[in-house]
């Protein structure tokens, strides 16, 4: 190989590489970015729940109207009380809320009404139930290990006994039971959309009283003691912006690894498609060819090219003379021929090949025309 071959070559060579090395370095930055975004995005779309207890009860009063039995102002506790004797009633609602960790961000709200139920006896079904606001809905962001809810209403019983008596006359209901129901409902929710449109979260204490009974006795229903819950601890406002950066780095890592492919099998080392030749020729022919480690000396004979390894076997066959092959050192050119007492050597030739475009001839250099 001449220097200028050889010049062209190295510069082949590099140009190869550097192309191939920057390709390979932006897919590392474009697969490193798919990767922090697609955790950070998998992250998002894993729910993160911090758990909590919450503990809910209601103290109770009967204020008493004017009589000559009871002395004091009201009665409370696990009483049975006359009905007709009870002026109103307050309930002190209370809720607490314990959260496993600090710090986490969260909304809670509450309110309280009062409900008169009338419902058929056999089938249990609600005849009569309509709904009164006694506290309108509060709510309320906060932070924090703890969350205590207190608040008191005070209702008139006597004029919701009233109102279950008169529509269970009006309609002669004998087969039915009433009750007067006062609940507060809490909602305990973490900062997510998706939590606050599910119907988890609500705690509801209820103090329910019997109506249109000569004596009744009040009960208080919550949930189990030290119920559990959980809310949603992180609200990700961004879930769109990663998806769409997810799938753009992922296209453009794709398309990337697809240009480098192309690009490396388009313009695969020359050497590669030489050394494959030479060695599938070796391969077939091994015992026909002698391997030589000078270079002869062409000026001293008439030089026949020829086309093909095929064609130099054809010419070993008809003259009977062996098939020496010289290899230079660079690897790049093997020449194989036969030399005959005639003056005439028979040559054909496998080498690097760069194409036009890539080699420049000096007039010493231009090929040997046959």
């Amino acid at each position: 190989m001449s220097e200028i071959e050889r010049l062209q070559r190295n510069i082949y060579q590099k140009r190869r590489k550097t192309v191939i090395v920057f390709l390979a370095v932006v897919i590392a930055l474009v697969t490193a970015l798919l990767a922090f975004v697609g955790v950070t995005y998998y992250k998002m779309n894993k729910d993160t729940y911090v758990s909590y207890t919450e503990k809910g009860e209601v103290i109770y009063k009967a204020y008493l109207a004017d009589n000559q039995f009871y002395s004091e102002e009201y009665l409370n506790g696990s009483h049975a009380y006359v009905s007709t004797l009870i002026e109103k009633m307050t309930a002190d609602f209370s809720y607490k809320l314990q959260m496993e960790t600090d710090n986490v961000k969260y909304q809670y709200s509450y309110k309280v009404d009062a409900q008169v139920e009338v419902k058929d006896k056999e089938t249990g079904m609600a005849i009569y139930n309509p709904y009164f606001e006694l506290i309108a809905p509060k709510t309320k962001s906060s932070s924090g290990k703890k969350l205590v809810i207190e608040d008191s209403v005070a209702f008139n019983y006597d004029a919701y006994n009233r109102l279950a008596k008169n529509f269970i006359a009006a309609y002669n209901l004998d087969e039915t039971e009433s009750t007067l129901i006062v609940r507060m409902y809490v909602a305990v929710l973490g900062e997510s959309e998706k939590f606050a449109n599910e119907s988890q979260g609500n705690y509801i204490i209820k103090l329910c009283v019997p109506l249109n009974k000569a004596t009744v006795t009040p009960f208080v229903e919550t949930p189990a003691e030290d119920e559990q819950g959980q809310i949603l601890a992180v609200k990700h406002s961004n879930k769109s912006l990663y998806k769409k950066l997810v799938i753009a780095a992922a296209i453009a890592d794709i398309a990337l690894i697809i240009i480098l492919v192309i690009y490396a099998t388009v313009t695969v080392d020359k050497h590669l498609d030489y050394a494959r030749k030479v060695k599938r020729i070796l391969s077939n022919y091994k015992a026909y060819i002698q391997k030589i480690n000078n270079p002869v000396d062409a000026s001293r004979y008439d030089v026949l090219n020829v086309d093909t390894f095929t064609e130099l076997l054809e010419i070993r066959d008809t003259l009977q003379n062996p098939i020496l092959m010289y290899e230079n050192l660079d690897k790049t050119c093997s020449q194989f021929f036969i030399v005959t007492a005639t003056g005439i050597l028979y040559m054909y030739e496998v080498k690097v090949d760069f194409g036009e475009e890539d080699l420049v001839y000096t007039e010493e250099e231009t090929p040997i025309e046959i």
